[in-house]
């Protein structure tokens, strides 16, 4: 399982920030009770799905690092609001706000590893793909599948009205190298992204 300066290298490589950065935002939500406290001396800690969601969340949306701990508690709970194509999918199908959400799909992507990565045209091919909206926030994880395609909502169905949009996008290569560095499974050298 990764501890705190892997969960940091793997979302620096795959998101392609700079590692200070993604440390400096790391150690805001950790004194924000947003990361699992790593132990004192030479203990290892192990991070949590939740703890790569929450470092994801930060990292994507690129404000400062001051800004990490506001803008994850702003995503993290929104709730979800409904699968756009299907009123047979639960919109709390992948965890009831968007940050359990995330955390069960880095999970399930590293887990599922065969799935993610086949070709798009192979039977089980499977992927995803995560859209944060701002400045207000909303977000969406849409999920490719055999079956079709849902897209899982999160948080207001409009931005109050303003001009300025942001928008933020990442997929199942991120999702998928970080839930492997979660997991037991991981490596111990992270491959860089451009492998």
């Amino acid at each position: 399982m990764a501890g705190q300066k892997e969960l940091v290298q793997v979302v620096a490589e795959q998101m392609g920030v700079p590692i200070e950065s993604v440390t400096v935002i790391d150690r805001f939500l950790a004194e924000a009770g947003l990361r699992t406290r790593a132990k004192r001396g030479r203990g290892y800690t192990p991070m949590t799905y939740q703890d790569a969601a929450n470092l994801i969340i930060a990292t994507a949306l690129g404000g400062g690092p001051k800004d990490a701990v506001q803008q994850v508690t702003g995503y993290r709970s929104l709730a979800a609001r409904r699968v756009a194509e299907s009123a047979f999918v639960s919109a709390c199908g992948l965890g009831d706000t968007f940050g359990m959400a995330l955390a069960n799909m880095i999970e399930s992507v590293a887990a599922s590893r065969e799935e993610f990565s086949a070709h798009e045209d192979a039977p089980n091919h499977m992927s995803a793909q995560v859209i944060l909206y701002g400045p207000d926030p909303r977000a969406e994880i849409v999920l490719v599948r055999a079956v079709g395609v849902s897209t899982f909502e999160f948080g207001p169905m409009f931005s109050k009205p303003g001009d300025l949009q942001r928008t933020v996008h990442f997929s199942q290569i991120t999702l998928g190298f970080v839930g492997e560095a979660i997991s037991a499974d991981f490596p111990e050298t992270v491959p860089n992204r451009s492998s």
